[in-house]
């Protein structure tokens, strides 16, 4: 009798896979929405108009920009 042991690691489940892309993606937006609001800031600061976005339009912005869109919660790749 012999025992065959496999030394590779376990695949993941696909819902801790799909938990983990949500959770990534969600990252990516909310970066993309501080970096647009310190543009908005910089732009009032120097006077200037329409730089940067804010609040839902930031939002759709950062969407537009990586390709993610928002469904039942969480943000997918379109």
């Amino acid at each position: 009798l012999a025992y065959w042991y496999w030394p590779g690691t376990r695949e993941q489940p696909i819902e801790a896979l799909e938990a983990a892309r949500f959770k990534e993606n969600a990252a990516i937006i909310q970066q993309c929405i501080k970096q647009e609001q310190r543009m908005q800031s910089a732009g009032s600061l120097g006077g200037l108009v329409d730089v940067g976005s804010s609040g839902a339009d930031a939002e759709s912005v950062c969407a537009d920009k990586h390709g993610l869109v928002m469904r039942d919660g969480q943000w997918h790749k379109r």
